[in-house]
């Protein structure tokens, strides 16, 4: 804009010299000197070395480059100040889009939290044990499911195909199927347990040869007398971690998920039973924590490492677990991005 008026200026003050100075030629002396009029209107006879043609050409020249010059200025920045009012418009669109998104999402969390175990159950269970629960978006694909009868404890981390809004459909499937499994039909050994789910997932999400939906979920659960301190544990595709006389021991999970329709797999969840004692300790998890990737060389955190952060912090008490364990993840981590939702259930044995 300060550039079209700049050039304006140069076109129109001069203008103002045209009738402002006066022509100094007469009919015996010639003029060294040329007025605006006499560029446009005098006679080449009365000049010794500019003649008004030549100087008539360069203004045309100049004038009609000006004009173009504004129109051409003038032109993009109509186009400037219309493409930033669109871009504008598009942008408003797009923030409006996501705020509501993100409050259907925030909502659709609300909804997650209530099929997690009610605060008086869990506020009882984590006398002597933690959950170390972080999503990776708002709402997870992971899920923690704790029900206690008598001096029974069934306890399951679930691992839902996905994160975010697709996992977090999944957790609704895996809550109702573990819940008609246990409160409906009683069952109490982990590996009839898995085998109803998958039955019922399968069932739930129409899944058979001609409709092979792969969205599953890879289960750990453990049933505990309290009174015995027998634990029983079936897995699909997730394990057992127990550490006992300072030790660290792994039962591995069948290869095997619950749903989804497996042609290939004959491997199916069997229960392992193993005798804990006072002091012991048992931690069920999914993938998320393992595969966060960080520390110095930005890699993978690995169960290995996992298992040997357990193993040192298995001495303590369960809260004090809980912070060690979320401090080390938040350290490897940094400033990167969470790859995935995160749940590690630890359980000490008083």
């Amino acid at each position: 804009m300060k550039l079209n008026i700049l050039i304006v200026a140069f076109l129109v003050i001069p203008l103002f010299s045209i009738f402002g100075q006066e022509n100094e030629h007469n009919d015996e002396n010639l003029v060294d000197h040329m007025t605006w009029f006499d560029t446009f209107f005098g006679n080449e006879e009365l000049h010794q070395v500019c003649y008004p043609k030549d100087h008539r050409s360069m203004f045309i020249f100049i004038i009609v480059f000006s004009i173009l010059t504004v129109l051409l200025g003038s032109l993009v920045l109509f186009i400037k100040t219309k493409s930033a009012k669109k871009l504008k418009q598009k942008n408003t669109i797009i923030e409006e889009q996501n705020a509501s998104l993100i409050a259907s999402i925030n909502y659709a969390s609300r909804i997650q939290k209530a099929i997690l175990p009610d605060s008086s159950i869990e506020s009882q269970f984590t006398k002597n044990a933690f959950i170390f629960y972080q999503p990776k978006d708002i709402i997870s694909g992971d899920l923690y499911w704790l029900h206690k009868q008598n001096n029974i404890q069934i306890i399951a981390v679930i691992d839902c195909t996905g994160h975010g809004v697709p996992g977090a459909l999944l957790t609704m499937l895996a809550s109702n199927s573990i819940n008609k499994s246990v409160i409906e039909h009683n069952l109490i050994d982990p590996a009839e347990i898995l085998r109803f789910m998958n039955k019922d997932i399968m069932q739930s999400l129409k899944q058979n040869l001609d409709n092979p939906i792969q969205d599953s979920m890879e289960i750990a659960l453990v049933c505990l007398n309290t009174d015995s301190n027998e634990l029983k544990f079936a897995g699909a595709n997730l394990g057992l971690t127990f550490i006992q006389n300072n030790r660290i021991e792994i039962i591995k999970g069948a290869k095997c998920s619950v749903g989804s329709v497996q042609i290939n797999n004959t491997e199916r969840p069997i229960t392992h039973t193993i005798h804990l004692q006072k002091g012991d300790s048992f931690y069920l998890y999914s993938d998320g924590f393992a595969d966060q990737f960080g520390g110095p060389n930005g890699k993978k955190y690995k169960y290995k490492q996992l298992e040997e952060l357990l193993l040192k912090n298995s001495n303590l008490d369960s809260k004090l677990q809980k912070t060690s364990i979320q401090t080390d993840f938040d350290l490897w981590k940094g400033i990167l991005e969470q790859v995935d939702d995160v749940c590690l259930l630890g359980v000490k044995i008083e």
